[in-house]
């Protein structure tokens, strides 16, 4: 398949409903599909507390990481929406976020450290007079 043809591809629109909380679990709720080739269907994304703060990952990361997680599975599997009904989050699925949180953090530490700050000049300095100027 050529690259035009996966672009035209149609993808799934996926609305975010909410959370629930419940113990020690947040399931993010989503409403996925209601085109002309598949109904509306609600669809829920359960996240043990214990991995975000395992992995150190926001909760309001949480919503967007499992929005990634629906389109990538509706972009490879047709039948995604009854493997998500209700799906509980495992590392394994946490691998691209972890991935490209070290591939950003690898970039930052290529970077150049930028100059410090210019300061004033001290009291005892040569230079004293001619910050004035």
């Amino acid at each position: 398949m050529s690259l035009l043809a996966e672009r035209s591809k149609p993808t799934t629109q996926f609305a975010y409903q909410g959370f629930t909380h419940e113990a020690s679990q947040r399931c993010f709720w989503f409403q996925g599909g209601g085109d002309k080739i598949s109904p509306a269907q609600t669809l829920c994304i359960a996240m043990d507390l214990a991995l975000f703060a395992d992995y150190h990952i926001a909760l309001q990361e949480g919503p967007m990481f499992c929005l990634q997680l629906l389109t990538t599975a509706s972009l490879v599997d047709g039948g995604y929406a009854a493997h998500f009904q209700r799906y509980q989050v495992l590392k394994e699925d946490l691998s691209p976020l972890l991935m490209e949180r070290e591939r950003r953090a690898a970039e930052k530490a290529l970077r150049k450290t930028p100059r410090g700050a210019f300061r004033k000049p001290g009291l005892s300095s040569q230079f004293k007079g001619l910050a004035k100027a």
